[in-house]
């Protein structure tokens, strides 16, 4: 085996760090093929053209005299996780990779250029890399069977190359698809056209500008549905859809279900005399008043506040509070304690049976509303186009249709025979219900932003608790007085934790975007920190989740008066790279702390990956000479 032809390279460009660099060029039929070798520096990874779930892939540009880009083929890296995020798979270049690109028997004697656009990172710091070279295809190749690369070749030869763009955005913008380019044709199927502009122009990053969206920006159209029998057209239609969506409101999920976890409670009040029969007819009258008071309550807001259905449950207090109606009553149902007055559980020993009825009924509702998009969608759609007086009547509709169960039952009550006998099977069934219903209050908790899932679960405990206390010694042979002053202090201690999960939060530090003319004008004047980063950076990414997390920074604010300065290398930027390279590094993460006054020009620098120790010392040595 001897060695192909090696071609000398004459830098053009380098940005950040240097990655050696060697072409070889040999014979393969009626092509030329170019193996561009490069040599990962030790400790350092690469990601490979399709890096996987993070990191800025690797781009090679090989171009011929005119403009002509050429298929690049790229091995596939090694699968592994990510250093600074478990979760995240990629895929790697380590020691030495080679590319190839394939050039037409023509290119013989030619001039090239080549653009390499990667990023290595190790542990510490990642090194993002943009090269340019030129070079002129060798006049004498050998065969591609006597190169110390031919089995990677031949590997690779007959998968698809990746054809790069030149009207596209840069191969070095971190906003670059994970598969830069278009696929181009496999070798043999044809030469690539060539594409118009010049290598020159794709090397240095030069995009197609993005059109701006145009003024008044106003549309006329008339759309047409894929099933238009199912739209809703007219007042008729909307009421009877209504009342179907409200009767199949009984089996959703949210309410879990409100006709089966209901059962227990009228096949416990069932007898044949009249005192029975009233109270069963009472029940469900009160349950189906509750639920139709809801929905003309919901009917009003939402009309007269010119709302959209489901956007009350935006807010964050609504869902707390949901949240916690339907904890309490899971508690309940698992016999933690007796929910007073609102209970899924009716029985001999309910002082209140109307008022509780009509509770529950108001609850199950509030329960079911925000399942109800995917069969209210249509309906609520059309009537909330419509004058306040039809969108009350197409609420009751949906209303009268939830509470159709229980009407007929009151009605009939002999078609309580076709359910279930009670028996022991009922109090299983009162449990399994209290996990549904602790199911949906962890799913209540998930639409919750997560900065607040720690408040919240910290009031669940101290609910848990209370409700706890209450059930052992606040039952019902308990003194009137000690219910009284616990109930008291239950509800105020519950008020005060929903104002605590509630209270707004301090506001997020704010970053000011780097310009090199008010970074200039601003220097010396008060302290700054500039944190260089970039998006295709995880070391970056690493840093600002675990040690320049917001409530640190809101803090050192408050205590250094700084400003935060964000220094993106996301994109290509001179000027940062600039600054970069002033303060001495080539790498990020990087940190920069400028003190006012005379001492702005000699800022404490921490470089890579460092700890919250570290930083808070440089700061107090830094802002207050400490």
């Amino acid at each position: 085996m001897v060695a192909a032809g090696a071609a000398p390279l004459s830098a053009v460009r380098a940005w950040a760090g240097d990655v050696p660099v060697r072409l070889d060029f040999a014979r393969d039929g009626d092509s030329i093929v170019a193996a561009v070798h490069l040599n990962i520096p030790s400790g350092y990874h690469a990601y490979a053209h399709e890096a996987g779930d993070a990191g800025r892939p690797t781009v090679l540009d090989f171009a011929l005299e005119g403009g002509q880009m050429l298929p690049v083929w790229y091995p596939a890296g090694a699968m592994q996780r990510d250093f600074y995020d478990p979760e995240a798979t990629i895929f790697a270049y380590e020691g030495e990779v080679v590319l190839f690109s394939a050039l037409p028997e023509q290119a013989v004697g030619k001039p090239y250029t080549v653009g390499l656009s990667m990023l290595l990172c190790s542990n510490r710091n990642c090194l993002p890399i943009d090269q340019s070279f030129t070079g002129v295809v060798p006049q004498s190749l050998p065969p591609v069977g006597e190169a110390s690369w031919t089995g990677q070749w031949h590997k690779l030869k007959n998968s698809q190359p990746v054809l790069a763009d030149v009207l596209g955005a840069p191969a070095s913008a971190a906003s670059a698809p994970k598969m830069e380019g278009r696929l181009a044709p496999p070798l043999g199927a044809g030469a690539p056209d060539a594409l118009e502009g010049t290598a020159a122009a794709r090397l240095a990053g030069q995009a197609s500008d993005l059109l701006p969206p145009p003024e008044g920006f106003e549309l006329q159209l008339t759309p047409r549905y894929a099933d238009a029998s199912l739209e809703i057209s007219s007042l008729g239609k909307a009421l009877l859809v209504g009342i179907l969506a409200g009767l199949l409101l009984n089996a959703m999920p949210c309410v879990l279900p409100v006709l089966t976890f209901k059962i227990s409670g009228l096949l416990l009040m069932g007898g044949s005399d009249k005192k029975s029969l009233r109270r069963f007819r009472e029940h469900n009258l009160c349950f189906a008043g509750g639920v139709l008071t809801l929905f003309t309550g919901l009917a009003l807001v939402l009309g007269l506040a010119d709302l959209m259905w489901g956007q009350l449950y935006q807010n964050q207090g609504i869902l707390l509070v949901m949240l916690l109606i339907v904890f309490l009553m899971g508690l309940s149902m698992l016999g933690v304690f007796t929910l007073p007055v609102i209970d899924l559980k009716t029985g001999e020993n309910t002082k209140n049976p109307r008022l509780q009825s009509y509770l529950t009924g108001l609850v199950s509702t509030f329960l079911a509303t925000p399942c109800s998009g995917p069969l209210l969608g249509g309906v609520l759609g059309w009537a909330f186009t419509q004058p306040l007086l039809i969108l009350m009547v197409v609420f009751w509709a949906v209303g009268v249709g939830m509470a159709l169960p229980y009407l007929l039952f009151c009605i009939w009550p002999n078609m309580a025979r076709i359910l279930p006998r009670p028996g022991p099977w009922m109090h299983v069934f009162e449990r399994v219900v209290g996990f549904f219903l602790l199911g949906t209050a962890l799913y209540l908790l998930s639409i919750l932003p997560v900065e607040k899932h720690m408040h919240v679960l910290s009031v669940l405990l101290l609910v848990s608790l209370c409700a706890w206390l209450w059930g052992q010694f606040c039952g019902v042979s308990a003194p009137p007085l000690r219910r009284r002053v616990a109930g008291i202090a239950g509800g105020l201690l519950l008020l005060a934790a929903i104002v605590w999960v509630l209270r707004p939060v301090a506001p997020l530090p704010q970053w000011r975007e780097f310009s090199p003319e008010y970074f200039t004008a601003q220097m010396g004047k008060k302290p700054m920190l500039l944190e260089f980063t970039a998006d295709w950076c995880p070391n970056c990414k690493f840093m600002e989740a675990t040690v320049l997390t917001d409530e640190r920074l809101r803090a050192w604010q408050a205590r250094y008066g700084m400003e935060l300065i964000r220094v993106d290398l996301t994109n290509a930027n001179a000027y940062a790279v600039r600054l970069l390279e002033a303060l001495g590094s080539k790498s990020i993460p990087l940190t920069a702390l400028f003190p006012a006054g005379d001492g702005a020009s000699s800022p404490l620098v921490l470089r890579d990956v460092y700890g919250v120790q570290s930083l808070e010392k440089a700061m107090n040595e830094t802002f207050t000479g400490g």
